[in-house]
């Protein structure tokens, strides 16, 4: 089975890798050039395994007709949500967009001005990614890669860095995608980001974007606490995780827990579960009941007078209230809430 599913992934490599090639042969014989963009070209440096079957691209001195025109040729060619200038293949995995120019136009992850511009300098069009690591090209044919904002440096010192505060700050899911790119690839976020993202107004974020940066760091990190901890170092903790950041300062009995404070055990607990949780039925659920499972505590946390001993009477079941609370600021899934609130009442 693990043979047979090594076939396949090699098997859409291939056919994914054979589109682009020709994508960029027939741009080439217009005057164009196509890279990869985005995570194929990080995740190849950091040699992480790339996903084929989400290929980015990015295609200069080409005119939007001529682009479509050229994709027609590979199959159905879709526009990709609202925004002007990105075009996707269907059924391959692979999309193509153009360098644009984004303002923003309001508080939200959406409120954008996209305006297109094919003859764009690639040091420009760099210049609108989020993070350093991510604002890399590789030439298709000729392997080249185009690095304007010392991507590479950052992955070698293993730093998440915005790339231009001017352009970083107008889209608050940034704060997000930071800290879960630090947890993804245990990285640092840079002091530099991290005084960035605090400055900035996350409060209009729609909660399933910050549920999707959170999902990722939960179930694809090997450290997920270094997602709260990235939050938390910016002060972004109070718009859709305060009763995540009321762990904090809780203290324990140092009979049973050693290790700190609620908050201390929840980040242990989180990484304790990102070993086990390949082995979990749904590794999401099991992951949001790792962070939940003490939630209570800071109810109910008392220092007994007589013998100065720490405890949290009935932190399970008061917890189960406040589980919801945190859950239903980020999701509506009514499976998820409804697994986590059992593992709270009967941890």
């Amino acid at each position: 089975m693990i043979n047979d599913t090594k076939a396949v992934d090699q098997a859409k490599r291939l056919a994914s890798t054979a589109i682009a090639e020709s994508i960029a042969r027939e741009a080439a014989g217009i005057g164009g050039r196509a890279y990869y963009v985005g995570g194929l070209v990080r995740d190849g440096l950091m040699v992480r395994p790339s996903d084929y079957s989400d290929i980015d691209i990015e295609a200069y001195g080409v005119e939007p007709d001529a682009l479509r025109g050229i994709l027609r040729g590979h199959g159905e060619v879709m526009e990709v949500g609202e925004s002007f200038g990105v075009l996707a293949l269907k059924g391959t995995g692979i999309e193509v967009s153009m360098p644009r120019l984004e303002r923003a136009t309001g508080r939200g992850h959406k409120d954008f001005d996209i305006s297109v511009d094919p003859r764009m300098p690639l040091e420009q069009a760099c210049a609108r990614r989020d993070f350093t690591v991510n604002a890399m090209l590789r030439d298709i044919l000729t392997g080249e890669l185009i690095d304007r904002w010392n991507g590479r440096a950052d992955i070698e010192a293993r730093l998440i860095r915005h790339v231009r505060a001017e352009t970083f700050v107008e889209d608050p899911l940034r704060v997000f995608r930071a800290a879960q790119f630090a947890a993804r690839f245990d990285f640092s976020v840079a002091p530099e980001t991290v005084r960035l993202c605090s400055g900035m107004d996350v409060s209009a974020l729609p909660m399933e974007r910050v549920f999707a940066e959170l999902a990722k760091a939960l179930t694809l990190s090997t450290r997920p606490s270094v997602f709260f901890e990235a939050l938390a170092s910016m002060d972004q903790l109070a718009d859709f995780f305060p009763e995540v950041a009321a762990l904090r300062g809780v203290a324990q009995d140092p009979l049973f827990h050693p290790e700190g404070d609620v908050w201390v055990h929840t980040m242990g607990v989180l990484d304790s579960a990102a070993t086990l949780r390949d082995k979990a039925v749904n590794s999401l659920f099991f992951m949001f009941a790792a962070m939940c499972h003490d939630i209570g505590k800071p109810a109910v946390t008392e220092t007994d007078p007589r013998t100065g001993r720490i405890h949290a009477i009935g932190h399970e079941t008061v917890g189960v209230d406040i589980a919801r609370a945190q859950i239903e600021r980020l999701t509506r899934q009514k499976d998820l809430l409804k697994y986590v609130l059992n593992m709270v009442k009967h941890h």
